[in-house]
């Protein structure tokens, strides 16, 4: 080979295949089940098979409001991604004050993997993972955004299995509102979870598609739910983002 060669070429990062607007629309409540479904005044729900837009539903029986069909994670507004970025900075810094040196974090969801990006900032020597349904995470792993990148969802069983356990930190960011199932996801996060570990949950207004309004709570019975799995809710109760600590 020539003294002279050209330098070699970093392999392209790989290409990820389009995202489905919306998801199936769905006759019952993610949360609780229930078929007793109150679609917002005004507005009906898309037609089956065609979905044209996504409306909000309120469960009657739990009270769960959600957006039917469910949005799937796109490219948003570049004001609203300002302000997600904003959003990724404030939970690094609440996560900080909490548990300043995590060995691992596994961020759920994470898409691209722009939060462990930001929160790397803040986190220096902590190990970031990735898990997300579509193959984006292997483009964040590629650009070493995380170490380790898990394709589908925590609830699969070959990734609950590998992962009982292992991890310091477990973030949820804007993930509970665009999965079909958010209790048994939540469940899987707590499995992957570290007995003293914080689960840190970040939950968007339905009715906004971005960040729950000031004055907003969690959806009903989240709180109640991590406390009967063994978790002490760290933050207040009417606020957006929720740090909790597992105890066993």
């Amino acid at each position: 080979m020539s003294a002279h060669s050209a330098p070699s070429v970093p392999p392209p990062l790989p290409q990820v295949p389009p995202v489905p607007l919306y998801g199936p629309h769905r006759a019952d409540c993610p949360w609780c089940g229930s078929r007793r479904l109150r679609s917002r005044p005004g507005r009906q729900g898309p037609r089956q098979g065609a979905p044209t837009r996504s409306v909000l539903d309120r469960c009657r029986d739990c009270r769960h409001t959600f957006r039917n069909p469910l949005l799937a994670p796109r490219p948003e507004h570049p004001a609203v991604r300002a302000g997600i970025r904003l959003r990724h900075v404030l939970a690094a810094r609440a996560l900080l004050r909490r548990c300043p040196e995590p060995e691992s974090w596994l961020d759920v969801g994470t898409g691209d993997a722009d939060f462990p990006r930001r929160a790397r900032r803040y986190f220096p020597y902590t190990s970031f993972d990735g898990a997300d349904p579509t193959h984006r995470v292997l483009r964040a792993r590629a650009a070493d955004r995380v170490e380790e990148a898990f394709v589908g969802r925590l609830t699969d069983p070959h990734i609950a299995a590998r992962l009982r356990a292992r991890y310091d930190v477990v973030s949820l960011f804007h993930h509970l509102e665009r999965v079909p199932n958010p209790r048994a996801e939540l469940h899987a996060a707590l499995h992957v979870l570290r007995p003293g570990g914080h689960l840190l949950l970040d939950v968007a207004d339905p009715r906004r598609l971005f960040a729950l309004p000031p004055g907003t709570s969690h959806p009903v019975g989240l709180r109640a739910e991590l406390e009967a799995r063994g978790c002490t809710v760290l933050t207040g109760e009417r606020n957006s983002r929720l740090i909790a600590r597992k105890e066993a």
